[in-house]
């Protein structure tokens, strides 16, 4: 049974604050994990990278780019499975194998992890969960992997915005339109009076 609702696992932020975290999967890369880097940090926003080992052994210094500028740097697995395709043992081997090469670049080790796809069998989120993760899920899909453009990844967010949102993007693959997409957002997303958070800066 696969499930998005875990008992260790959050969809949203547990605050009433008007908060939104921004967070990016599948990093990081040369071209766009920079791009939106240089983006966020020119607006001072701190956001959370959930990273594929694979990506960081190739990209090392772009995953100590992530941490030395104050982001959270965080777990997606080593190659990007679906669930159904790994066992326990397997996905378990794929994430300690991506927090062995983002502790070897970074100097940190994720405690916050995000399926692939979004999908986990109730015995890999229990193990996962026994392996001291905390999972991460999202409330909102902006469809920027899928290639679209920046006005269309704006308009698949903003509507659905609320306290405590956690925003999907991605930092790696057919992922042109974020670097239009994420200035406007942001600014939007300011203007009706949201800041944005890392997942560990509310309990």
């Amino acid at each position: 049974m696969f499930t998005q609702h875990l008992a260790n696992g959050i969809t949203m932020l547990p605050t009433t604050e008007r908060v939104l975290a921004l967070t990016f999967d599948d990093g990081p890369d040369a071209e766009f994990t920079p791009r939106v880097l240089d983006i966020l940090r020119g607006y001072g926003i701190r956001a959370t990278f959930f990273c594929l080992g694979s990506q960081v052994a190739d990209n090392p210094f772009v995953a100590k780019r992530i941490v030395s500028e104050g982001h959270l740097i965080a777990n997606h697995t080593w190659s990007h499975p679906h669930a159904a395709d790994v066992t326990v043992s397997q996905l378990l081997r794929e994430v300690t194998n991506t927090s062995e090469a983002i502790a070897e670049a970074t100097n940190e080790r994720p405690c916050w992890f995000r399926p692939p796809f979004g999908e986990l069998t109730d015995d890999q989120a229990a193990a996962i969960s026994k392996a001291g993760y905390k999972v991460a899920f999202w409330t909102v899909d902006s469809l920027d992997w899928s290639g679209i453009e920046g006005p269309e990844i704006v308009a698949n967010v903003v509507p659905a915005l609320d306290n405590g949102a956690i925003l999907l993007h991605h930092s790696a693959g057919n992922v042109a339109g974020i670097s239009d997409a994420l200035p406007y957002l942001i600014e939007v997303c300011q203007r009706l009076g949201y800041r944005f958070v890392r997942l560990d800066e509310v309990r």
